[in-house]
C-alpha cells in the first residue's frame, strides 16, 4: 500500500500534519508528526515530506492524512500510479 499526493489538489493546509500527530501522541502537536508541510511565501511553492516514523496509522481503517484530507490531494494506491509516492519528496 503507498500513500500518494497529487501536488495540484495540495493547498498546504497542514490538515494531515496535524491528523499524523494526533495518530502519535493522541494531541495536536506538529512537531511529532510523520508529515512536514511548508509553503515558501515568496513564491507559493509547496514541499511535502513524508519521514520513516510513519506507520500508515496502523489499527486504524485508513490512514488519517488520507482520511481528514479536505481536497482530496492524498488518496492510498495498491498499484502503480501516475502521482508520486509521498515519500519521493516534490
Amino acid at each position: 500500500m503507498k500513500i500518494i499526493r497529487n501536488s495540484n489538489l495540495c493547498y498546504a493546509c497542514k490538515t494531515c500534519q496535524l491528523a499524523c500527530s494526533f495518530h502519535h501522541t493522541k494531541a495536536f502537536w506538529p512537531e511529532r508528526s510523520s508529515i512536514i508541510v511548508s509553503r515558501n511565501p515568496q513564491d507559493g511553492t509547496i514541499k511535502w515530506r513524508m519521514n520513516a516514523t510513519c506507520d500508515q496509522c496502523i489499527n486504524e481503517k485508513e490512514p488519517l492524512c488520507v482520511k481528514y484530507c479536505m481536497y482530496g490531494a492524498l488518496q492510498i494506491s495498491n498499484k502503480n500510479a501516475n502521482e508520486k509516492e509521498v515519500k519521493d519528496n516534490d
